[in-house]
C-alpha cells in the first residue's frame, strides 16, 4: 500500500503565503470596489455609503482611465466592463476557492489558479499596456501613470508567476511515477 503524503503545513510553503495575501487582497480590493462598477448605476444602492466612498475617493486620487471609464458606462471600454464583470463572476468565486487550497494545501485546485493567473495577467497587461502606449494615459501626469503602475504591475506579476508555478507543479504531480497496478480479467 503506497504511503499517504504529508501535507505541508503554510510556512513550508512560501510562495503560498505569497499567493495567500496576494489573492486576500486582491478579494478585499475586487469586492469594495471593481464589484460595484459591474453593476448599472441605479443598483448603487445595494452597496453601503461607505463602501460606495471607497470608490469615488480611490476614483478622483487615482484618475484610474478604466474604473473611471466602467463608472461612466463609456462604450468605449466595453472590453474593460467585460474584465471586471469577468472578475464579479469568475475570479471573486476564484479567490475563495484558491484561498480554500492554498490553506489547506491542496492540488486539485492548481488547474484553477492556472486559469486564473493566466486571465489575470493577461487583462493587466492590457491595461499597463494601454496606458503606456495607447490613448488611455493621455490627460495624465507622470506621477499619476507612475502610480497606476504601482497598482497594476503587482496584479500581472503574481498572477503571472502564480501561472507558471502551478503549471509546474501540475507537472510535477503528472511525472510522479504510480505504483503498478494489477491488469484486471487477466489470468496470470
Amino acid at each position: 500500500m503506497a504511503a499517504v503524503e504529508r501535507r505541508k503545513t503554510l510556512t513550508e510553503r512560501p510562495m503560498d503565503v505569497l499567493y495567500l495575501s496576494y489573492f486576500g487582497i486582491h478579494l478585499l480590493a475586487s469586492l469594495a470596489i471593481d464589484a460595484q462598477l459591474t453593476y448599472p448605476p441605479y443598483s448603487q444602492s445595494v452597496f453601503p455609503a461607505p463602501l460606495r466612498k471607497v470608490v469615488q475617493d480611490y476614483l478622483t486620487t487615482s484618475k484610474d482611465p478604466f474604473l473611471l471609464a466602467a463608472a461612466a458606462q463609456s462604450s468605449a471600454h466595453v472590453w474593460f466592463r467585460v474584465l471586471l464583470a469577468s472578475e464579479t463572476v469568475f475570479q471573486i468565486p476564484c479567490f475563495f476557492v484558491a484561498i480554500w487550497g492554498l490553506l489547506n494545501d491542496e492540488k486539485r485546485t492548481y488547474p484553477l489558479m492556472v486559469c486564473y493567473g493566466t486571465l489575470a495577467a493577461s487583462s493587466t497587461l492590457q491595461c499597463i499596456f494601454s496606458v503606456l502606449y495607447g490613448d488611455d494615459g493621455a490627460g495624465l501626469t507622470s506621477a499619476q501613470i507612475r502610480a497606476l503602475l504601482q497598482n497594476y504591475i503587482p496584479f500581472c506579476l503574481i498572477p503571472l508567476l502564480l501561472t507558471f508555478d502551478m503549471m509546474l507543479r501540475i507537472v510535477g504531480l503528472l511525472n510522479t511515477p504510480r505504483p503498478a497496478q494489477p491488469i484486471s480479467g487477466k489470468e496470470e
